[in-house]
């Protein structure tokens, strides 16, 4: 009777333990498992995890905190959930700076997962597997070329976009017009990745948010 009680006693606390922390790389995992489901392994290739994921944990004295699941070979406290488990995208076809290509898994405290992946940043034809459908750099300035941009300070500057309300990816070109230490009058084109398609052109003036 006494080795069965030790017995019984030792599995509730491994029990317990096990609900209560992870190892760090076993929520990585997890996380990656749920990811490759949604994206395929040959695209999966292609992402990272992101060096500033974070989950949330409780303290012994019942406090939620953030902790950062790169650092540290286990999770802290009580896991609750691992909502800012997120990968990065590093891919050939879709090599553009200055976007956000970091997708979220949100884990629950059973490392399960929690909601739906959202998806909508990644371009169409890289979910498909085929080769990139936009139009190339060099038809970009070509593009850009033929709208008769006026006289500016500089050189035309691009930016790719994503329109959240559209749920799609569009060029933006800045041709500044004129520049003060605050603000800038600029000429903007927006233009569809896919088809070069012009789809605005108007001059509009920028405030600096420095300066306020």
């Amino acid at each position: 009777m006494k080795n069965f009680l030790i017995i019984l006693l030792l599995t509730l606390t491994s029990v317990s333990a096990k609900s209560q922390n992870y190892l760090c790389s076993e929520v990585i995992d997890k996380a990656g498992f749920y990811l490759k489901s949604a994206v395929g392994e040959e695209l999966f290739k292609y992402f990272k995890i992101d060096p500033h994921s974070y989950y949330e944990y409780q303290t012994k004295s019942g406090k939620k905190k953030w902790g950062n699941i790169n650092k540290g070979k286990r999770t802290k406290g009580i896991f609750l959930n691992g909502e800012y488990i997120r990968f990065i995208l590093d891919h050939p076809e879709f090599p553009y700076q200055y976007i956000d290509k970091r997708v979220s898994v949100e884990l629950n405290s059973e490392l399960k997962l929690a909601s739906e992946i959202n998806l909508e940043k990644i371009p169409q034809f890289l979910l498909n597997g085929e080769p990139s459908n936009w139009i190339s750099d060099t038809l970009l300035d070509t593009v850009i070329a033929r709208q008769n941009l006026k006289a500016a300070i500089g050189k035309p500057i691009r930016r790719l976009k994503f329109d959240n309300n559209k749920k799609e990816y569009y060029w933006v070109v800045f041709n500044t017009l004129y520049e003060e230490k605050c603000f800038s009058d600029e000429e903007i084109i927006h233009i569809e990745p896919e088809s070069g398609k012009v789809l605005k052109h108007y001059e509009e003036r920028q405030y600096l948010m420095h300066c306020y």
